[in-house]
């Protein structure tokens, strides 16, 4: 099997990427913000005639308040699973860094025992 070197492209070769040291995740560096929460009240779609039998059709305004409701319903329900994880994380980390701790303390006296 070989294998060919492709050019680089010219969007690549004019510019150089800047190289960043990534920052060590603290609380402090992902700041998180609650945003207010807005009542939606959901009206009844506007049905239009259609060109098949018995097949209703709501209009491009009613379908697009439904689409922004269901992203809303969509948008809370994903912040109260991020919230339950960070809890969750929360709560777990204090007990790894111990198990952690233990571990690499335990190997440690088993190694320099044997030496």
């Amino acid at each position: 099997m070989t294998t060919t070197q492709t050019k680089p492209k010219a969007s690549q070769s004019r510019t150089r990427r800047k190289t960043t040291t990534p920052k060590p995740m603290t609380e402090s560096t992902y700041p998180v913000t609650v945003t207010k929460q807005r009542d939606f009240t959901h009206k009844e779609p506007v049905i239009i005639p259609s060109h098949l039998d018995e097949v209703p059709v709501i209009s491009a305004a009613s379908y697009i308040k439904d689409a922004r409701n269901r992203w809303y319903i969509h948008t809370v329900e994903l912040k109260e699973v991020w919230d339950v994880h960070v809890n969750m994380f929360n709560t777990v980390k204090p007990h790894a860094l111990n198990a952690h701790e233990y571990v690499v303390k335990r190997y440690q006296e088993l190694t320099s025992s044997k030496e």
